[in-house]
């Protein structure tokens, strides 16, 4: 699916490596999440009404796009900015790609449900739940850090929306 070779996918590529190498994300990363997200077709709109290659809700795309959402340039560029606004989020993830993917699962189930994951993870290993209360016990690392230990906690979360989330960071990641 991800491979090279097929003219429509390939055909925003140098949009997609200006906005990531602008945003320090990997381009690859960020071709596979607008073909997860919309097959590659600016003109997609999702049943819930998220638009454009990214996909961005409409809320959303006030806060971070300009113009069309269905124009790919615009689109591209405001999903790659919130992409490198979430990854900026997680600064207690030390792995860069694990960091990733808790910023993945954020854009597809929103930043509040999946910090209220790594909230039960990190009471699960034996760390302090709150954030500041483990940033004042000294931000002591743990198995919660990475993705596979925390997204077990993302059905007491999002529910039965939680299998969409893990197969939507597993194909952007290469896992699928």
């Amino acid at each position: 699916m991800f491979s090279g070779g097929n003219k429509d996918q390939d055909r925003y590529d140098e949009l997609i490596k200006h906005h990531a190498d602008a945003n320090g994300l990997d381009w690859i990363f960020v071709k596979r999440q607008i073909l997860v997200e919309s097959e590659g077709r600016p003109s997609a709109v999702s049943p819930e009404g998220a638009m454009g290659l990214m996909q961005f809700m409409p809320n959303t795309w006030r806060e971070w796009g300009q113009g069309n959402p269905h124009e790919p340039e615009a689109n591209i560029m405001a999903g790659v900015k919130y992409m490198s606004f979430l990854v900026s989020k997680f600064d207690e993830i030390p792995d860069e790609l694990e960091r990733y993917k808790f910023a993945l699962a954020s854009f597809n189930a929103g930043r509040h449900n999946i910090n209220q994951c790594l909230e039960y993870a990190r009471q699960a290993t034996g760390a302090p739940g709150d954030y500041e209360v483990w940033v004042n016990a000294g931000r002591p690392p743990g198995p919660w850090q990475e993705w596979r230990v925390a997204s077990q906690f993302l059905h007491m979360v999002t529910g039965r929306f939680a299998d969409i989330t893990l197969r939507y960071v597993s194909k952007i990641m290469g896992e699928e």
